[in-house]
């Protein structure tokens, strides 16, 4: 399950978010992609300079770096050249996310290697699938999220007679992960219905993974679900929560 059966693993003891390096002459643009890569889980080195960025770049490669073509002195394409004659570097993906009009630009950047073009203002979900697209071997297709939501699951706890508060710890537009005490059993299919600002969002999951409290586990209980019936007006309401709570308190303008 990709969208949310993950979010337990993500509770893995020694598991690490990958680092993305970004790459910005313009302050505005440092802070507020910087913020929304922290929200997508990365490590975020912020630099607004191609110089600065092969300094960091040099002493420990990070996952993805994302560069503005706009930059102080040497340009984001020479970095771009310079990261891709590298034979130890050549492989590192990197995406350009630049405020230039000029069409001429992709061009360039693509036959200098970067693996994405994308031209600012970037939506959350495009930027996230480009991500996804050039370092993941099986790309999430929807941002997931960490939150706290009121839910209410029916069906039969698998583990009956232990009752506990249950609540959802993580959103995607394809599923949920519920914290609860009492999952209810694999490949089960139950009606769900999660509160979104008050509005109660009713649909049907399937049950995919299962995760019981038991000592030394380093996971939240709970269960991985997948949406299984559901409305577009519903599923409308979860993607834009989840923008929502992507862009919260980042200037637009």
């Amino acid at each position: 399950m990709s969208e949310h059966a993950g979010s337990a693993a993500k509770h893995g003891a020694g598991r690490k978010n990958p680092t993305a390096l970004l790459v910005d002459g313009y302050i505005k643009d440092l802070f507020s992609t910087g913020m929304i890569l922290q929200r997508l889980d990365y490590d975020v080195y912020i630099v607004n300079s191609a110089e600065d960025a092969l300094e960091i770049i040099t002493a420990g490669p990070p996952s993805l770096v994302i560069t503005e073509v706009s930059l102080p002195r040497m340009s984001g394409l020479e970095l771009l050249v310079r990261i891709k004659q590298d034979q130890k570097l050549k492989g590192l993906p990197s995406i350009v996310h630049t405020a230039s009009e000029d069409p001429r630009q992709e061009s360039h950047c693509r036959a200098a290697g970067c693996s994405a073009f994308l031209r600012k203002p970037v939506e959350p979900d495009a930027l996230f699938a480009a991500i996804q697209k050039v370092t993941e071997k099986t790309p999430r297709q929807f941002i997931r999220i960490r939150t706290l939501l009121p839910v209410m699951v029916a069906g039969r706890p698998a583990t009956a007679g232990n009752s506990s508060t249950e609540y959802v710890s993580e959103l995607s537009e394809n599923g949920v992960f519920v914290h609860t005490m009492s999952p209810r059993p694999v490949n089960s299919i139950v009606p769900v219905t999660i509160i979104l600002r008050s509005i109660p969002v009713k649909l049907r999951a399937v049950v995919m993974r299962t995760f019981l409290l038991s000592r030394g586990l380093v996971r939240e209980p709970g269960m991985g679900m997948k949406f299984f019936d559901i409305s577009a007006t519903d599923r409308e309401l979860i993607r834009n929560y989840i923008k929502g709570q992507i862009m919260k308190d980042i200037p637009t303008q």
